[in-house]
């Protein structure tokens, strides 16, 4: 009946769960589930085509590294020639 002032009060507890719709998202699912369809029922044809944002970036980045791993191979082989270039150089006179 009365509220004492040593009674910890309770705290409230909301069943909330947020709803979020991203009608760009299910277009690109959509085409995506359309074009996994296709390729089921056309399996012997050798192209394939997927549509999907992570298949991109990882492609992007997979292209990208390679070139950067082709530079640095290329400069790590005209160092080493220059160092052996000069080691000959100095070991010949």
């Amino acid at each position: 009946m009365f509220k004492t002032p040593f009674k910890p009060i309770g705290h409230y507890v909301f069943n909330y769960k947020p709803r979020y719709y991203d009608e760009r998202k299910e277009r690109l699912q959509a085409l995506e589930d359309r074009y996994k369809r296709e390729r089921k029922e056309d399996e012997e044809s050798e192209y394939t085509v997927t549509l999907s944002k992570n298949n991109l970036k990882h492609e992007w980045n997979r292209s990208r590294s390679a070139s950067n791993a082709d530079r640095k191979s290329t400069y790590r082989l005209a160092i080493i020639i220059a160092i052996l270039s000069i080691t000959a150089i100095y070991i010949l006179r």
